[in-house]
């Protein structure tokens, strides 16, 4: 979840056996805030796609987490990228799953994929938010996100590097565009 509109994460695919030793480390250093199951279903406009970029910049979600539904709208920068540094998020509350799937249908908007996962999420000295995540058809990974103001997206990233190093993270690759990419990729919908 972003923080004043503003989401700053790392998202690295892992190992299982990687998974089972940082969330045995999580559990030492961090506290353990909740376990949720999320089901994301991705849309995009039929005219100007987000996927007509080669490195697709916005994504707009319904996202059910648990019993509570969210329509998310994701903007990342630099626009354009493989890899990007940050990104405005917007994120409202819905009542009806179906009726805003209904809006997005007829104002012309597909859903292009579904992503589902199994989510543990822990916090880290009240400043960054780590989730170890079980993606179905993708993988395991984990995200560390920022929860406060380090006073730039450029602090926000040393700090989150700083952790990911500390829990023996190196040379990781970040997974570009985050799980809707990765699962357009594996469909051969994207590059």
């Amino acid at each position: 979840m972003a923080y004043n509109n503003q989401e700053i994460e790392l998202k690295l695919s892992i190992s299982r056996s990687e998974y089972k030793r940082i969330e045995k480390e999580l559990y030492k250093v961090a506290k353990f805030l909740r376990f949720s199951h999320q089901v994301d279903d991705y849309f995009t406009p039929t005219q100007n796609s987000f996927l007509d970029e080669k490195y697709p910049f916005q994504w707009l979600s319904t996202r059910k987490r648990d019993q509570k539904i969210y329509l998310n709208y994701k903007h990342w920068h630099p626009e354009g990228r493989k890899y990007t540094t940050h990104c405005d998020e917007y994120e409202v509350e819905v009542s009806d799953e179906n009726q805003i799937k209904n809006i997005l249908i007829a104002l012309k908007f597909q859903k292009i994929t579904t992503v589902e996962k199994k989510r543990s999420v822990f916090l880290y000295q009240k400043s960054l938010e780590i989730a170890l995540d079980q993606v179905k058809d993708l993988g395991f990974f984990v995200e560390v996100e920022s929860v406060k103001n380090f006073g730039s997206v450029r602090k926000a990233n040393k700090e989150i590097l700083k952790f990911t190093k500390s829990l023996g993270l190196r040379g990781t690759k970040p997974v570009p565009g985050g799980y809707a990419a990765e699962s357009l990729r594996k469909k051969r919908l994207l590059k």
